[in-house]
């Protein structure tokens, strides 16, 4: 015949009365007080006084952590990383600095971020599309080298009256500029040093 296990609650520990502050955290985690607030910089998970962050030094990281596959290790610390999630937190902060209750926007990395941060990024996203928006990029680019805007002005709104098409209007700008640059470098390579 086997017997029901029952719960029994277990003994007591012994007070802890007397003891020395050292052979008291032997015992056991002293409890914090409850003012106290947890660190949020990325590796540190230390308990403070939110009234005096500066009176303790936090070690942290200054990036968040990133778990790629089975490797862990801090953005700030490429170099050093883990596999085992005690040696992961083993790892020593690489700033030091106030304590913060501020939480980070982000709060961890994985493969998308590692990718995205790796991607290659387009030359020409700041070319705009529009033809208005290439015109007014045209005229602050010959206002910059000296061109009266009046006169570019001027030019695009008979071009605009001419073919009624600010499409059209860029274009022929665009075609204009790169004949006058050619005539230029045709000019300059014909003349005598």
């Amino acid at each position: 015949r086997t017997r029901a296990a029952t719960w029994r609650p277990c003994a007591p520990s012994p007070p802890s009365a007397g003891l020395a502050p050292a052979a008291m955290a032997a015992e056991g985690p002293v409890p914090r007080p409850p003012e106290h607030v947890r660190c949020k910089n990325f590796g540190c998970n230390k308990y403070f006084d939110p009234r005096n962050p500066e009176e303790t030094v936090c070690t942290f990281h200054k990036s968040p952590p990133v778990f790629h596959e089975t490797a862990k290790y801090w953005a700030c610390c490429r170099d050093r990383k883990a596999y085992d999630w005690d040696e992961f937190m083993k790892i020593p902060g690489c700033q030091t600095g106030p304590h913060s209750v501020e939480d980070p926007k982000k709060k961890f990395m994985g493969g998308s971020d590692l990718r995205a941060e790796c991607a290659p990024k387009r030359l020409d996203d700041e070319i705009p599309t529009e033809p208005r928006k290439k015109l007014d990029k045209l005229r602050a680019g010959v206002e910059s080298v000296g061109v009266d805007p009046a006169l570019f002005d001027r030019a695009w709104g008979r071009l605009a009256a001419k073919h009624c098409d600010l499409a059209s209007v860029a274009s022929h700008l665009g075609q204009a500029t790169t004949d006058m640059l050619n005539r230029m470098l045709e000019d300059e390579v014909n003349l005598p040093d």
